[in-house]
């Protein structure tokens, strides 16, 4: 009988086999031994051992590999504060809920109880001795609706309660990352790996809570191979739109695709190497839609999921880079004539592209070393990267007519990126504020703004009103969300890291150059506070 979680392995055999008895299946293992000679000698894990052995040497390696990760999964359950008046996006298919209590029995109420069975639960995976776990946003979900209970590998059955929202550090649902923080002790982090050294057919782990059983403290393991390294989503019907059908990185192609099998509750698990490292942080996106899939998908651990992670640890949210460009495909034609990359149909003023020199019909080829195929690549690549990230871009502009286009390299420093989601993201470190006022890079603010003429970009450097409190200081110098700031007294300001420089060490009234859609340019003037 096969539980949940658990993965069988047949070899397949073709019925025409059956005929040669046990000839065939000799001859069969004798080819299997001999491609998992060449396997394992390559990873390192044996010394070309002979066919029969080749099979426990394998097996011995997926022994040691788990015994190693394990320890550092840890089982999360997700209790309602109240289920009287849940939000509207809520009371939709909820990929982490399922009602798991055996019919004609009620299920223990107390998150403490060996008896507890939870409805809603996912997966962690623990990244240092002091506590933070790192798992899916979609895991947490809203920390001021729910609260969290986190099991980890102790004896005798022990729960750690994770209060809320003071140990909830913060949630991304860009990335559909978050991390929280518990107090239990003893615990052991989970060595980290390099996604970006994974090829196809690469042998991984999947570390788990499926169908919420993990909680004695003993994850579940399945196993398979790397089936693709850059995979997208499919839009959660959930929170995509009219306008608004990519609200998260995955949906670009980031994932790691494995045949692993990822059962209901794995989400936030560990997907680990030969070594024990983990090298992406399983998803079970197939649960998300509301049906099982034999595809698992992770994200991937590499250079911006560790810089994602590291600022979510902070409690602060991510900033992801924007260029400044509306591209297009190349043609057809182009296409089947060996060229890629993505043609710039228009460079926004006031943004990084115009600064560095971009030009309409320049066709971008590189994002640092990363080569872009199409404009679906180009919003991949720097939607990973922070802002203020200074990038190399490699374009082919053409000059003169039947003149061949030209390789031009050119630096940007990245703006911040506008996240078209539903989902509120969440972080215990609030953003700075002066006076009542926060201000934010003009392409963080909705799109709206501008097409209201709220907003007008200072093409030389400005940054943009994000938020103004009401009655504050800021609010009675007539500061409005929209409009642009680009002088602090005569002191050009073009980030939000030089607007705060800037007024830093004002004191009294401070005079703002301010641009907005109502009219020619115009001086705020702050009182102190």
């Amino acid at each position: 009988m096969r539980m949940p979680g658990s993965s069988t392995r047949r070899v397949p055999v073709c019925r025409g086999c059956s005929r040669f008895g046990g000839l065939a299946r000799a001859t069969l293992l004798g080819v299997t031994a001999l491609g998992l000679t060449v396997l394992l000698s390559r990873a390192g894990w044996c010394q070309e051992p002979a066919g029969p052995a080749v099979l426990p040497a394998l097996q011995e390696a997926l022994v040691t590999a788990i015994e190693r990760a394990e320890k550092s999964v840890v089982a999360i359950a997700r209790v309602r504060k109240s289920e009287r008046s849940p939000r509207v996006a809520e009371q939709l298919i909820d990929p982490l809920r399922m009602d798991v209590a055996p019919l004609g029995f009620l299920a223990e109420s107390n998150p403490a109880s060996p008896d507890f069975v939870p409805n809603e639960f996912g997966t962690g995976v623990v990244l240092d001795r002091d506590g933070h776990v790192v798992t899916n946003y979609h895991v947490l979900g809203d920390p001021e609706l729910n609260d969290y209970y986190v099991w980890v590998r102790q004896r005798p059955f022990k729960v750690a309660h994770v209060e809320v929202p003071q140990e909830v550090r913060a949630g991304d649902p860009w990335t559909d990352l978050a991390v929280l923080k518990i107090g239990a002790t003893d615990l052991e982090p989970m060595p980290l790996g390099d996604a970006t050294r994974l090829r196809k057919g690469m042998i991984v782990i999947a570390l788990g809570n499926p169908y919420g059983i993990a909680r004695d403290g003993e994850v579940s393991a399945s196993w398979g191979i790397i089936s693709n390294l850059r995979r997208a989503a499919a839009a959660d019907p959930r929170y995509s739109s009219a306008g608004m059908d990519r609200s998260a990185l995955d949906q670009y192609g980031t994932l790691l695709q494995t045949d692993a099998r990822l059962d209901w509750g794995t989400s936030g698990g560990a997907l680990v190497n030969l070594q024990g490292e983990m090298v992406g942080l399983t998803t079970s996106l197939a649960a998300m839609a509301g049906y099982e899939q034999p595809a698992g998908f992770a994200i991937p651990v590499d250079d911006a999921f560790r810089q994602t992670v590291e600022t979510l640890k902070q409690g602060r949210l991510p900033a992801f880079g924007f260029l400044g460009v509306q591209p297009e495909h190349l043609s057809l034609a182009e296409r089947q004539a060996g060229r890629f990359g993505t043609r710039v149909l228009r460079v926004v003023p006031g943004t990084p592209a115009e600064k560095a020199g971009l030009q309409p019909n320049d066709v971008i080829t590189h994002v640092n070393q990363t080569e872009v195929c199409d404009k679906n690549a180009l919003f991949r690549e720097l939607s990973r990267l922070p802002a203020e990230e200074t990038v190399t871009l490699t374009l082919q502009r053409r000059g003169a007519l039947e003149q061949p286009p030209q390789t031009v390299t050119v630096s940007v420093v990245l703006a911040k990126k506008y996240l078209a989601t539903s989902r509120r993201p969440y972080a215990q470190v609030a953003e700075p504020a002066w006076r009542g006022l926060r201000v934010d890079y003009p392409s963080a603010l909705p799109p709206q703004l501008s097409l209201q003429g709220a907003t007008t970009v200072d093409p030389a450097g400005c940054v943009a009103v994000a938020e103004v409190d009401r009655d504050s200081p800021a609010w009675k110098a007539g500061l409005r969300r929209g409009e642009c700031i680009s002088h602090v007294g005569t002191q050009r300001v073009a980030t939000p890291r030089e607007f705060f420089q800037a007024v830093a060490d004002q004191a009294g009234t401070v005079q703002l150059q301010v641009t907005s859609g109502q009219g020619a340019d115009a001086v705020r003037t702050v009182p102190a506070g």
